[in-house]
């Protein structure tokens, strides 16, 4: 049953995404890019919570008077 159920996935799959060049290079090109905003937004946001408190616009307010 799962044998099945993985071969009728992945020729759908192919059938849909790798069979012409330009579907395929169109797959990798938006997988990529989507990889990459999330890639860098969860590590923003992990960079920012361990170094919180530190950065430029936490203590900002110690040196600069605003006017």
């Amino acid at each position: 049953m799962v044998s099945g159920f993985t071969k009728s996935l992945s020729s759908v799959v192919y059938r849909n995404f790798f069979k012409k060049e330009s579907t395929y290079f169109a797959t990798v090109v938006g997988t990529g890019i989507l990889f990459s905003i999330g890639f860098n937004t969860y590590f923003d946001r992990y960079w920012n919570s361990k170094t919180a408190g530190t950065k430029w616009e936490d203590i900002k307010g110690k040196y600069v008077k605003e006017e």
